[in-house]
Order: structure tokens, then sequence, then C-alpha cells
């Protein structure tokens, strides 16, 4: 029985065994290769190149050609506006005073003008202008032939003694709006206290300032304290206060001889107290109120301090 001996390594020789290295110096430097994902897309950064173009020459015929397509299409829009859209019927509400020619007319419009083009504020100043109790005016259109005028006329005026002797009537926005016969003015609030100066149909109305001072009882002269001009501004402040509570063509009269007691007359049964003129608006509302609660026929009602109303019958 044949055997394979191993050979011996002669006496007093040894194989050397490799030194072992130490794990953590290994990992070091052995670099630990990373293994990429399997069908990962890879991004590839291309850098685009930059083309430089030489400008196109200039063409006379394309610019000829749009500014006359541009020319066209104006001229159609205009001409389809003058031929489509003309005014053929003019509607006019909320008059009283005056007629429909009469507004038409102040109006300035006319059948046949452009629907879309005329100018509807010029045309509502011009009624306003042309039309003393015309307070406001409103002008809408409406396709394809349709204008439609809406003004609204003053509720009520308040009759005036000029400087001149002649009686005028004025809104409660400060308007002359028409002269009247002297015995046509009690159908309207009398202002007392105040003239005006050269009044003119739809002009604003101007106070009459007299030029000789005032004088005491022993003829000597009164600084003037309160101008014309502050009278009538509180006229018309009292006159709006008014219209807002709709205490409308009630007032006989209104008295601002002294701004420092101002004195009403509502119909023929109670005397105001307003007193000066802070608190205008209060005032006012309170007097409609407090008018709506009295139990008495006639009396005054005495309303200079709004937060202590007082009332007391005529004796």
């Amino acid at each position: 029985m044949d055997t394979k001996q191993k050979k011996r390594p002669p006496a007093g020789k040894t194989k050397a065994k490799p030194a072992t290295r130490p794990a953590a110096t290994a990992a070091k430097r052995r670099p630990v290769k990373k293994e990429e994902p399997k069908n990962t897309a890879k991004t590839v950064h291309l850098s685009a190149d930059v083309v430089y173009l030489s400008p196109k020459p200039f063409n006379r015929n394309r610019l000829v050609l749009r500014l006359v397509t541009v020319i066209a299409v104006v001229l159609a829009i205009v001409l389809g506006l003058s031929v489509f859209f003309k005014v053929e019927v003019i509607e006019v509400s909320g008059f009283d005073k005056y007629t429909v020619q009469e507004v038409q007319d102040a109006s300035g419009i006319k059948p046949g003008d452009h629907l879309l083009t005329f100018g509807r504020t010029r045309a509502a100043g011009k009624i306003i202008s042309a039309l003393p109790y015309v307070k406001s005016a409103r002008i809408g259109i409406k396709l394809p032939n349709t204008v439609k005028i809406e003004i609204e006329e003053v509720d009520v005026t308040y009759a005036l003694k000029a400087s001149d002797g002649s009686w005028w009537l004025m809104s409660a926005a400060g308007k002359v709006v028409e002269q009247v016969a002297d015995e046509n003015n009690i159908r309207h609030t009398k202002i007392l206290g105040v003239q005006l100066e050269s009044p003119k149909v739809g002009e604003q109305a101007i106070a009459w300032q007299d030029p000789v001072p005032p004088t005491d009882e022993n003829g000597n002269t009164v600084p003037v304290t309160v101008t014309a001009a502050e009278r009538l501004n509180a006229v018309i402040s009292i006159a709006g206060f008014l219209e807002q509570n709709r205490i409308i063509g009630k007032m006989a009269s209104i008295d601002v001889n002294y701004l420092m007691d101002i004195q009403l007359w509502y119909g023929n049964q109670y005397q105001i107290l307003l007193g000066s003129t802070d608190q205008l608006g209060v005032k006012i509302a309170t007097m409609k109120a407090a008018l709506s609660q009295v139990n008495y026929d006639e009396g005054i009602l005495d309303i200079r301090d709004p937060g202590n109303i007082l009332f007391k019958e005529f004796t």
C-alpha cells in the first residue's frame, strides 16, 4: 500500500507565517467599492451651443401691409359704430316741472348721434345747468338705438327776498331756481334774516351784505360779528338736514336773524327753538322725533339742548 508522505521541512527550518494585519488597518487601506444600483439612469449634462444669427433684413413691404391692416380694422369699427349704433329713441323719466322735449333739448342729444361716442357726463351737466329744478341727471344707453335719461328734481324750494325787494326761490343746495311774485311766495318756506344779491336763475345764491354798519340805540356803530354769507350757509345747512329727515314743505319759515337764536315755524302750530348752529343735524332729527310724540295741538318746542327737550303750550 502506497502512501504519500508529506515532506517535512528540514530540521531547524520552519516556514514563516505571513503577519496578520489588523482589521481596522486593512479597512483603511482597502477602499470599499460601492456598487451602483442596477438599471439606474445616469444624468448627462450637455452644454448648449450658443448660435448667433444675423438679423433679418428690414422688409418695407411687410411694414406697409401691417399698417394698412390696422387702418382697415379701425375704419371698419368706426364705420360700424356710425352705421349700426345711432340714437333713434330718447326716453326721459323722473320729470315733473319739465317736458320730455325740454329735457331732450337741454341735453343736446339728437336722433342720429352716435350712440356709443356722445359724452354722457357732458350731456348730464347741460341738463342740470339749463333746467334749475333738476337736482341730478343720469344718462344710460340701451343697444342698439336707445338713450335713457333719468332726472331728479328738487323736492322743495325756499323763498328769499332780494335786496331790490323781489322774491326768489332757492333749492336746499342754494341754487336759485325761479323768480316769483310777492303773493306766491307764501306757498314756500320763507327765509328770514338774509337777502340775496343780484340773483340769477340756475346760479348759486349770493347773500347781500348791507354796506351800512348797524348801530345801537344810541347811534353808535356796532361791529359786524356775523356776516350775511354765514347766515345763508346756516340756511342751506338747515334745509339739507330737513330734507335728510324727510321734513319737506312743512316749515313755514326759517329765521336766522340771530345765529345764536335760530327759530323755525312748523306750519302755524309749533315754534321751534334751535339755538345756535351747533349740532344742527342732531337737533333736526330730535325735532322730528319730538313732533311725532307731542300731544298738544300747538306750542313751543325747545331743542336748544337735544338732551333736554322742553315743550310749552301757547298761553
